[in-house]
């Protein structure tokens, strides 16, 4: 193997690794925001439910 294609692959391979780690570190982000977004749901479902109950109760 010469020293250019030696080069070359390693050019390569840290091109893989940092779209390897790029996509990870995206879905981590992803991860967290969808984890985020569902307990807001989730607040908001009791809200929504309490608001029913107190209703209900009014009429």
């Amino acid at each position: 193997m010469t020293p250019e294609m030696i080069q070359q692959l390693l050019i390569g391979a840290g091109g893989a690794i940092s779209v390897y780690a790029a996509i990870r570190a995206d879905l981590a982000t992803l991860h967290e925001r969808t984890k985020n977004t569902a307990e807001a749901a989730k607040e908001a479902h009791s809200r929504i439910d309490e608001l029913q109950r107190v209703r209900r109760h009014d009429d």
